[in-house]
């Protein structure tokens, strides 16, 4: 998008929904446009070196880094802390492999999340295997949906912030609730101009 107000307004114009223009097109900017520079995700398997140095832990963002617009970041970071509280229980002999081993299996989930979230978008590159192709038809699908039902989007930003697991999505409950939203078309709600005082 681009970094100066013009154009981040007219970006904003070609929005699928609305209210976003509408909302800033006559507003007052507290600061300049600040645009992030995220140029991948990136993941450090530390869990499959064979020895690692004694007294040192790599930790949050030296882990994994996510693209920041999902948010989980912090939440891996906070989880982390508590992964490494557990093993430092166990004595700080070795505790660098069982905090790595520990700490991965832990950033699969928001991994996988964030890195089939981003290959929704044609420019981004990578496989977009099968399983990566369903989930993205089924979270558009459920984004549609949910726009209608509280159920859904409460149960999606619970994945979102990890305190369910991705197959939450895919209860057959939930399928059914995307099934039914998505069985009416979506009618855009217009924003009425305010009256001028």
């Amino acid at each position: 998008m681009p970094g100066d107000e013009a154009g981040f307004l007219e970006f904003a114009r070609t929005l699928p929904t609305p209210e976003i223009f509408e909302t800033i097109r006559n507003a007052e900017p507290l600061s300049p446009i600040m645009p992030y520079q995220f140029s991948a995700n990136l993941r450090r398997h530390y869990e499959e070196l064979s020895r690692f140095p004694e007294g040192f832990l790599a930790y949050g963002d030296a882990l994994c880094s996510f693209n920041p617009v999902y948010g989980q970041g912090m939440t891996v970071a906070c989880v982390e802390a508590v992964i490494l509280r557990e093993c430092l229980g166990a004595g700080a002999q070795g505790i660098a492999r069982r905090f790595f081993r520990k700490a991965g299996a832990f950033i699969d989930i928001p991994w996988q999340i964030a890195v089939g979230s981003d290959l929704q978008h044609p420019r981004v590159q990578g496989k977009r295997s099968a399983q990566v192709r369903f989930i993205n038809w089924y979270i558009a699908k459920l984004f549609r949906a949910a726009q209608r039902d509280d159920v859904l989007a409460t149960r999606f930003l619970e994945v979102a912030n990890l305190t369910q697991q991705p197959p939450a999505l895919l209860d057959p409950r939930m399928a059914l609730r995307v099934w039914k939203g998505n069985r009416r078309p979506i009618q855009a709600v217009r924003t009425a101009a305010a009256p001028q005082l």
